[in-house]
């Protein structure tokens, strides 16, 4: 991980919980917001909500590595263009196929069947997250649609992507900063990382 020292890192998750337990999880202008998005590296994933949850990941050509995900990405026995994504993620584990059309495996006990297409330079994911539907889109400006549990109203502000998120309940402010690595993965492999690291 880029991110920060072991210990920093867990200090600032500390910190970032103790807030939200009194009440007054970081805004989108507080410190322990900005010093977290300071130091992420530029192959560093990052979901940081305002009631103080913390998603984090290294992401770079063919791996995802975090304290919740480890995952690798391998050529697929079905062909050339084919590949597999496998490992682990939030405590399930994920072995998924994905080719040009789409993505198809299984994450925990639950299917995961993605029809991946592009249009006007947007990523569209439509189909089962973990068992749940989805639907999603991505593209320079705006990250928006259902990701498993969870649906995202975000657009991009500088280097993040900023606005809503509800996971069944009430929305509240999130913000995600996308490493630069993504855009060396497929398509259907991108939309499976993406879809895992913002549905959990």
């Amino acid at each position: 991980m880029n991110l920060l020292p072991g210990h920093a890192r867990w200090s600032l998750a500390l910190a970032l919980s103790l807030t939200a337990a009194c009440g007054t999880a970081p805004a989108a202008e507080s410190p322990v917001r900005e010093d977290i998005l300071r130091a992420a590296g530029p192959s560093e994933f990052i979901l940081l909500t305002a009631r103080g949850d913390l998603v984090s990941a290294d992401i770079e050509p063919g791996r995802v590595v975090g304290p919740d995900v480890n995952l690798g990405v391998y050529a697929a026995d079905r062909g050339r263009d084919a590949q597999t994504v496998r490992g682990v993620a939030f405590d399930r584990a994920v072995n998924v196929t994905a080719t040009d059309q789409g993505a198809a495996g299984i994450v925990g006990a639950m299917p995961l069947h993605l029809s991946v297409s592009r249009a006007d330079a947007a990523l569209r994911a439509q189909g089962l997250l973990a068992g749940a539907p989805s639907d999603y889109r991505l593209d320079e400006r705006q990250l928006t649609g259902t990701i498993g549990r969870c649906s995202y109203q975000l657009t991009r502000t500088g280097r993040t992507y900023e606005g809503s998120r509800s996971c069944e309940g009430q929305p509240h402010h999130v913000t995600v900063l996308l490493p630069r690595g993504l855009a060396s993965w497929s398509d259907a492999a991108l939309a499976t990382a993406l879809g895992l690291l913002l549905g959990a």
